[in-house]
């Protein structure tokens, strides 16, 4: 049974994570839909308590296994343990109420996510994520027993395949052929570790630098599909945003060549192409649509997505001159 609200701060204390010497502030966090998060506070500590969730907070029906939090523990381990100081420290993982306690983020902290939707769009985040992402796929690929425990893509499948690949090409069965066709390719290779939620809301910017947080979808896959995933993201933005189009392209440009620059790992243009379409029907129609477009802006996005499934375009830069080409002269 999970514990309620009421019962943490005593489960926290006999655990060892906060002392118990001062009053304690619960406060939950927003942001997310697959798991309760809540900030701690007593005065000498700050922490963050995640408990996944059995059933995700969206309108479909989308299930997905609590134990995924055994997994985000072992993610974060190991991608702490090649860039400490880009990964929150894991406090506490109880294995049987499978609630993970992590280090907080400093006050003032923010998402890249309100920044980039503000209107703030900085290049150097992107190339910070490029680095940071190309050491983790390049080191997890030449020593693949760190990864050890992470090789079941059980999780993945749960929440990322069926939800955003299978539901998708359920919505849209002229386009089924070639969605399906990406999601085994997808799934066949199993190269490195990858983070499966590569987004902006997932990394948080603040005094304490950068960091990327939400680690519960990682698993040894696709070093494509974390690319795919970000440029997805910054391309629904430039939906959203087209006036600063070209800033979310050159975001996407710095951080895709960073880590080409970087990884040891070789990346398929035309796959990276094909999975970035795939991922930009699923921020729309998928089970986890963003909250931001607009029916107008989800239009263009299908028309962008399938122009490039369809057409087989091989190059990143076809992307961005689809939705160029959507824009009103």
């Amino acid at each position: 049974m999970a514990l309620a609200d009421r019962d943490l701060v005593e489960h926290l204390v006999r655990r060892g994570v906060l002392p118990g010497r001062a009053p304690i502030d619960l406060q939950r966090l927003g942001g997310g839909v697959s798991c309760d998060v809540l900030l701690v506070t007593d005065g000498e500590r700050r922490v963050v308590v995640k408990r996944p969730l059995g059933r995700l907070r969206v309108a479909q029906r989308w299930v997905a296994s609590p134990a995924r939090a055994l997994r985000e523990a072992e993610a974060l381990v190991v991608a702490r343990s090649i860039r400490p100081s880009t990964v929150p420290e894991l406090l506490d993982l109880d294995p049987d109420q499978l609630v993970l306690t992590l280090a907080a983020a400093p006050v003032g902290t923010r998402t890249w996510k309100a920044d980039l939707l503000a209107g703030t769009v900085s290049p150097a985040v992107a190339q910070s994520l490029g680095e940071a992402l190309a050491e983790w796929h390049s080191t997890t690929f030449a020593e693949p027993g760190r990864c050890a425990r992470l090789t079941d893509a059980t999780n993945f499948v749960e929440l990322r395949i069926v939800p955003f690949f299978d539901r998708v090409a359920h919505v849209h069965p002229q386009l089924a052929g070639p969605i399906a066709a990406v999601a085994r390719r997808l799934q066949d290779r199993a190269s490195c570790l990858v983070h499966g939620d590569f987004s902006p809301k997932n990394v948080l910017l603040g005094p304490a630098g950068l960091w990327v947080i939400d680690w519960e979808t990682a698993h040894v896959g696709d070093p494509t599909f974390d690319l795919a995933f970000l440029v997805a993201h910054l391309a629904c933005k430039a939906v959203h945003r087209p006036e600063l189009a070209s800033a979310y392209q050159q975001c996407a440009d710095t951080f895709v060549g960073t880590y080409l620059a970087r990884s040891v790992l070789p990346i398929d243009p035309a796959e990276l192409v094909s999975q970035t379409a795939c991922l930009v029907l699923a921020r729309v129609d998928g089970t986890s649509p963003v909250e931001y477009l607009d029916e107008d802006q989800r239009s263009t996005a299908r028309t962008v997505a399938r122009e490039l499934l369809v057409g087989g375009a091989s190059e990143p830069g076809a992307l961005w001159s689809a939705l160029g080409a959507t824009r009103p002269a």
